[in-house]
């Protein structure tokens, strides 16, 4: 009977570890993955390499009609102090972990584009599985049509378990590698070929961001899943009106030294007899 109830005592345990390392894997975090941030006064750029997400389907999944669990994508950040243009790229890459764990190379990514941030420290993170979240999606799609939270083509939200005011996700573009139509047409913002690289370049104002990324292979959504490397680089190119304030600037500042180099070389040539 004591060895019946260890057992089950064990299940239970190890079925409740689970279920947290599931929660766990379901919200959102920068952690690494945040690009910093860019003045958008001279052209800057910024690459992390050595991420992953499980499945080739989670920006994909995002594009229907029952939207997509966010934990299939990785969530980046970045900071803008001045409007720019942003060129924002990712591309597969294949590695091997700390640990030793194979990272797959191969991926055909997709992307979305948000103005605005998830929960941080000290707030607790966002998934899809808190209370608020599943509420806010039902009030939007009904009780039980969602799959999660995510929403790869336009607006959407979600909270954590402390029911803290919605993180609001604000699109602004997205941009997918290859071509995809699961049966409805074209999902439009597709680069036409599945190099395993996507690149799309934004006009941006001041503020901050978040990048989404995942897979676009909509048929890969039966587990298991692999895991799969990418590499991604955020680079900004400043306002021309931005690059003549600085010419002018530059410009300012060295015809004043010149002054300077004239003023001392004049005040160098006076013959101290004459003082």
């Amino acid at each position: 009977m004591k060895k019946v109830a260890l057992k089950n005592t064990l299940a239970f345990a190890l079925f409740l570890a689970g279920m947290t390392a599931l929660q766990a894997m379901a919200h959102i975090s920068y952690s690494g993955r945040d690009f910093g941030s860019f003045t958008g006064a001279f052209a800057q750029s910024q690459t992390i390499t050595n991420q992953s997400f499980t499945g080739r389907h989670g920006w994909v999944d995002g594009t229907d009609a029952d939207w997509g669990d966010s934990h299939r994508l990785r969530a980046y950040r970045f900071h803008l102090d001045n409007e720019a243009d942003v060129t924002i790229s990712f591309q597969d890459q294949a590695f091997t972990t700390s640990t030793g764990a194979s990272v797959l190379g191969g991926i055909n990514a997709g992307f979305t584009l948000y103005s605005g941030l998830a929960h941080t420290a000290p707030f607790a993170a966002d998934h899809d599985g808190a209370a608020g979240s599943v509420a806010i999606r039902d009030a939007i799609a009904g009780a039980g049509n969602t799959e999660g939270s995510f929403r790869a083509l336009t607006t959407w939200s979600l909270t954590n378990d402390d029911n803290d005011p919605a993180s609001v996700f604000t699109y602004v573009g997205h941009a997918y590698d290859g071509s995809v139509d699961y049966g409805s047409g074209v999902i439009a913002g597709g680069d036409g070929v599945a190099d395993n690289f996507v690149s799309q370049t934004f006009h941006l104002a001041a503020g901050d961001y978040t990048i989404f990324v995942g897979g676009t292979d909509y048929s890969d959504q039966v587990a298991p899943w692999s895991s799969y490397g990418v590499e991604g680089m955020v680079s900004v190119v400043p306002e021309p009106e931005i690059y003549a304030m600085l010419l002018a600037g530059l410009g300012l500042v060295g015809f004043a030294a010149k002054r300077r180099r004239i003023a001392q070389g004049e005040s160098g040539n006076i013959n101290p007899a004459y003082c």
